[in-house]
């Protein structure tokens, strides 16, 4: 008779804005010696744009982490999934 799995319980620990920017902003000194501020402002300017993750290991997460602005859709109060 087969073992029973175990279930792994996951948790979840929501971040306020303050705790969200402070754990970019050292993330950014700590990979590129620069604040989340000014990395966000480059990356936006395109300076990281050929941006090898062999050269520089950790930005590439930290491109993953930082709330970059995105582009906004056309469309305002559209419901996903409904066509």
């Amino acid at each position: 008779m087969p073992a029973k799995k175990k279930r792994k319980i996951v948790q979840v620990k929501w971040v306020t804005k303050g705790e969200f920017t402070s754990m970019v902003d050292s993330r950014a000194k700590r990979v590129l010696g620069i604040s989340g501020k000014q990395f966000i402002t480059r990356w936006k300017n395109g300076r990281y744009r050929k941006l090898d993750a062999d050269t520089c290991p950790g930005a590439v997460e930290l491109a993953i982490l930082a709330p970059l602005p995105r582009k906004k859709s056309g469309r305002e109060k559209s419901k996903r999934g409904r066509r």
